[in-house]
């Protein structure tokens, strides 16, 4: 049953109008990464070979202003060495996921500086916020000339994006959905129940549990990026071996980490492998010490999430990524993020 205290405490959250901007512009980014993701799964992120800011974002509607655009993309590498025979309505779809997620991209934008404004004059804000809600709206702005600086790299000597510029842009989105998040979880949660900070295996295997997640995530960019997935389609072994060979083809070693497809497959694999050890060692440890507390359910949530990602992440592997699958997964990813970082959360108290 609720207490009175926690019953006011609800009632106060929900008449705060910065819990709605909040929980909006959190819920918009989720949709703007998967949208994202869709858009690397079809590979309709060259479809569109301008930035236009505020022509961009009109849809063509004629059948001229479609020629004009499909002309466009006929020019680049991609058209003329993998899609040499797409039809029109071929390059209507992939057209369409481009678009859509600049005008998501551009509408999140929106709703995160005009409240803002407004909240900053009637001076709404607490704490870290004067300092972490200005540096999102940096971020956003650096995003967004990131997106830009990828999509070049695929304009003119290539037929894809740069994995490197991919990685950083996924990066930025978390990176922003992680301070929301933060911000989010700090303003709206007393935490009551939760562990002291002066449990320091607590917050140092927190620490190290989301810091694999975000690395994770950005490793998935590196997979993403050169097509790892469609590639050695084995499980739990990769073709037939532990550690495969050619791990270091690359004359250059450390290039083989982020140009060897097999190399960054090997290394999502293992790192996804030290996030189950190091999770069920704290899992054990909150079992034992914290049975009854808000950490010990978290720790739960932690878990299910995990496995699940690594559940969806191995059927997507098998089946060499179909879209769903790979929006599952990125989505997924989403998920076990926030688990992680709510449960770090938790130990700043």
């Amino acid at each position: 049953m609720i207490s009175k205290h926690s019953q006011i405490r609800y009632k106060n959250i929900l008449q705060d109008p910065i819990f709605f901007w909040f929980l909006c512009s959190i819920g918009i980014l989720i949709i703007l990464i998967c949208v994202g993701g869709i858009t690397r799964l079809t590979e309709s992120g060259l479809s569109i070979t301008e930035w236009q800011p505020i022509m961009g974002i009109m849809y063509p509607l004629t059948d001229n202003t479609w020629q004009i655009e499909f002309e466009k993309y006929k020019q680049i590498p991609e058209f003329l060495l993998l899609n040499y025979d797409m039809s029109l309505a071929e390059f209507k779809y992939i057209y369409f996921w481009e678009w859509f997620h600049r005008i998501i991209a551009r509408g999140f934008g929106f709703l995160f500086l005009l409240p803002y404004i407004y909240f900053y004059y009637k001076r709404a804000f607490r704490g870290s916020e004067h300092i972490l809600l200005p540096l999102i709206l940096l971020f956003i702005i650096i995003q967004a000339v990131i997106g830009w600086y990828m999509v070049q790299s695929g304009l003119n000597d290539r037929v894809n994006v740069s994995q490197y510029r991919l990685a950083m842009h996924l990066s930025m989105a978390f990176l922003i959905l992680g301070l929301l998040l933060y911000l989010f979880f700090v303003r709206f949660n007393n935490f009551t129940g939760a562990p002291s900070n002066k449990d320091n295996f607590l917050k140092i295997t927190s620490v190290a549990i989301i810091s694999f997640v975000f690395i994770q995530i950005i490793l998935g960019a590196f997979v993403s990026g050169m097509r790892a997935g469609l590639t050695y389609n084995t499980w739990p072994l990769m073709d037939g071996e532990i550690i495969p060979n050619n791990l270091f083809i690359l004359p250059v070693w450390y290039k083989n980490f982020f140009e060897n497809p097999l190399t960054a497959q090997f290394d999502h694999r293992l790192l996804a492998y030290i996030l189950i050890l190091v999770v069920l060692v704290q899992v054990t440890y909150v079992f034992k010490s914290y049975r009854n507390s808000v950490y010990f359910r978290s720790s739960i949530f932690l878990v299910l999430a995990l496995f699940l990602q690594i559940t969806i992440g191995i059927l997507a592997l098998l089946n060499q990524v179909p879209i769903y699958m790979g929006v599952m997964h990125q989505l997924g990813a989403i998920i076990l993020f926030i688990a992680a970082l709510y449960h770090f959360c938790l130990t700043l108290r």
